[in-house]
């Protein structure tokens, strides 16, 4: 066989040199390359983005064991003081966060990419056979054709290649940029539920002392009996009076009850993310985010007993 291969090579070679055969071979080898090069970029962008959705979904997760756990057990105990001074609604049903979905290697594409490079590989024994069946014209003329059909091909696949690598970086700004958006919901969600736990609670144990102090006090004053007095803290008695601070206070607690409401029946993040988000969208959190401290600040100036805060 070693002496056709070398007629093989040498036939190859003259027709290679008549028909343009030679600058086929190497738009080929361009296209080959390219591709190499594509499908190497799209696998690793791909893993990129797909390490910054693990690492957000490890964020919803850690949400929605807090969410299912932590929110509700405070929820009832702060719904339960609250009835005490007025209707509560019900904490309504629990609503998971959604975790992201991962993107997937474009195998479909990449196969088709590949049947095409394998219709255009043509072989040193295609060239020889094709020679003898078209002649040296004919071929010429068939490479010729070949040779502008594959570089619009190279041309088609630079471009699809670097638009793919534009979405797919865009994609990965998205990612890190929703990583943002749910760290920063997660710490206003834990900073509500961890001052009504801390805060809030304790100081209506004492709001509620109060109350129960004044109609003491009330029967003390009228000289009548203390057996089985029946407890009512009706807000609306001392507002606008030296104990309207309490009044304030629980008034803030209703507040922060319908925001832990939604916290625990309202996917906040899946909304959120079911559009692209932006900058401003991060932007609007912060401001949340700042609002919410502001706001512990505003509760926190008409508790009797000063604790911690967020």
């Amino acid at each position: 066989m070693g002496w056709l291969d070398n007629v093989l090579d040498w036939a190859a070679d003259k027709v290679q040199t008549v028909t343009g055969e030679k600058e086929r071979r190497e738009n080929v080898a361009k296209v080959k390359e390219t591709y190499e090069a594509y499908r190497w970029q799209v696998e690793t962008n791909i893993d990129s983005v797909n390490s910054s959705i693990t690492e957000l979904n490890n964020s919803i997760t850690e949400l929605n064991a807090f969410r299912a756990d932590d929110v509700p057990r405070n929820l009832i105990s702060l719904g339960s003081f609250l009835n005490e001074f007025g209707n509560v609604k019900e904490i309504g049903e629990y609503a998971e966060e959604e975790t992201a979905c991962y993107l997937e290697i474009p195998t479909h594409r990449f196969i088709s990419i590949e049947d095409y490079i394998s219709d255009i590989d043509w072989s040193q024994v295609d060239v020889f056979v094709d020679s003898f069946i078209l002649g040296p014209i004919g071929m010429k003329m068939k490479t010729q054709k070949q040779n502008l059909s594959i570089q619009e091909k190279l041309n088609a696949l630079k471009i699809e290649s670097e638009q793919t690598l534009f979405e797919l970086q865009n994609l990965k700004l998205s990612a890190e940029q929703d990583i943002e958006i749910a760290n920063l919901y997660i710490y206003c969600v834990k900073g509500i539920i961890h001052y009504i736990e801390t805060v809030i609670i304790p100081e209506l144990d004492v709001v509620e002392g109060f109350f129960q102090a004044l109609a003491i006090k009330n029967k003390v004053i009228a000289e009548e009996a203390l057996a089985n007095i029946p407890f009512k803290n009706r807000l609306s008695i001392i507002q606008d009076t030296a104990y309207q601070d309490h009044y304030h206070f629980v008034r803030n607690a209703f507040l922060f009850y319908v925001v832990a409401c939604k916290i625990y029946n309202t996917p906040v993040l899946t909304n959120l993310f079911m559009g692209n988000t932006s900058e401003e969208d991060y932007i609007e959190i912060t401001q949340e985010k700042n609002a919410l401290e502001e706001q512990m600040q505003v509760v926190g100036r008409y508790v009797i007993f000063q604790r911690g805060g967020i």
